[in-house]
Formats: structure tokens, C-alpha cells, sequence
């Protein structure tokens, strides 16, 4: 029972520390307030200064994908399926899905599981 309770502590611990280590490298892209009308407007360089203000202003993961759209507008880049939310964002680099980062949300079920930046952000 003890054991049961020590790896869940671990996991919740290692699940957290692991989302705020990604989160603070969206901080090399910029720290611009997040706000829809700035982001409805804003072109990919400006939009990845604000990743990190969005990130820490909404809990995105458990979000409603329905919700996320709301607040990001239509995706404007294509992951691996088509339930996944993916923007282009910010960053003078160039991968296979195009210039700039890819910021993809994975959806399971309708509700946001994860995100990530392809290529991963240093």
C-alpha cells in the first residue's frame, strides 16, 4: 500500500516539475501579456512572445479543445492528426512542419492531454 502511495507522489511530483521546466523555456521566445484581440492580430513571431504569459495564465491541460480554439483562433499549422491543435509560433528556426516552432496540443477525447513545441524549444 505504502509503495502504491510513494509512486503516485513520485509521478505527480515528476509530472509537475516536468510541465513548469517546459513551460519556462517559451520564456526564451519572449514574455508579451497574452490577450485574444493581441493574438487574433498578432503574426507567428509575436504570438510565441506570448505562449509563455498564456501558459501561465490558463491551465490548458484538462481544457476543453472547443475552449482552447476560443482563445487561440483556428490552428494555423497541421501535427499528425487532425484532432491535434497545433499553431505556428515565434523562433528563427525551420523544421519539417515549417519555419518557426509548432505548438501542438494533444487531444484525447475531446480535452487537452498535452502540449509541445516540434523542434523542442532549448
Amino acid at each position: 500500500m505504502w509503495k502504491k502511495i510513494y509512486l503516485l507522489t513520485a509521478a505527480l511530483v515528476l509530472s509537475a516539475c516536468s510541465e513548469q521546466q517546459s513551460n519556462d523555456a517559451f520564456l526564451t521566445l519572449g514574455d508579451q501579456a497574452f490577450s485574444q484581440s493581441a493574438w487574433s492580430e498578432a503574426d507567428e513571431s509575436t504570438r510565441g512572445t506570448m505562449v509563455d504569459s498564456f501558459l501561465k495564465e490558463y491551465s490548458v491541460t484538462g481544457m476543453k479543445s472547443e475552449t482552447l480554439i476560443d482563445l487561440l483562433g483556428e490552428p494555423t499549422g497541421y501535427h499528425e492528426y487532425d484532432h491535434d491543435l497545433a499553431y505556428f509560433i515565434g523562433g528563427n528556426v525551420q523544421s519539417q512542419y515549417g519555419e518557426g516552432y509548432l505548438l501542438v496540443f494533444f487531444i484525447k477525447d475531446g480535452i487537452v492531454d498535452e502540449y509541445r513545441t516540434f523542434p523542442a524549444i532549448d
